[in-house]
């Protein structure tokens, strides 16, 4: 099984991202992933996600942000189609109420096994939640382009986001196995 993974680069003055921090780490222990650290650019990252989706042609997508002031991961159910950013994106830009795909559906759910997945954390102890929110920065739009993109495909490839905290509220090696859990999980059910 080929299972795309992303993360973002740093943005909003913090040296790290938690979702590239984990990403970093993930890959080293697990085979069959493929993995994209993207920019906090709303132009070049879902650029980079569409042409690695053409590349790759995953079996499984999982998208990783960070979410700051969260205490426990958040596996989104909803991607929406708008784009307001509170911040701007690294290269100065900062929509406002704008739609990501003029004419395309208002939200996507996520496709991954969010209930498999949710259990699995919760009885691994993790602290878990599951978010129909996941902003309207480039998380959401990631998010929403990577499953307008695959909903366009003939084959099936369960795909959604996962919030993490920051590394120093929810630390690295936890995030890691989390994730791990979670590409367990989607093993299992594609077996």
């Amino acid at each position: 099984m080929k299972i795309l993974v992303t993360a973002f680069g740093p943005f909003d003055g913090r040296p790290d991202n938690a979702s590239s921090l984990a990403l970093r780490e993930l890959k080293i222990g697990l085979p069959g992933i493929h993995t994209r650290i993207l920019p906090v650019d709303a132009v070049i990252a879902p650029s980079r996600l569409k042409q690695a989706l053409k590349q790759i042609r995953p079996s499984a997508l999982i998208m990783l942000g960070e979410a700051a002031g969260s205490r426990q991961i958040r596996l989104e159910t909803t991607a929406w189609n708008e784009l307001d950013f509170r911040i701007p994106d690294i290269a100065g830009r900062q929509p406002w109420l704008k739609p990501i795909i003029r004419s395309a559906p208002n939200h996507f759910a996520s496709t991954l096994p969010l209930a498999a997945i949710h259990a699995n954390l919760v009885n691994s102890g993790h602290q878990v939640s599951l978010s129909d929110d996941a902003g309207r920065y480039l998380c959401n739009q990631l998010f929403y382009v990577g499953r307008h993109e695959l909903d366009s495909r003939t084959t099936a490839c369960p795909a959604g986001f996962i919030h993490l905290p920051l590394a120093k509220d929810y630390p690295t090696a936890r995030a890691v196995d989390a994730l791990t859990r979670a590409i367990e999980v989607l093993r299992q059910l594609a077996d």
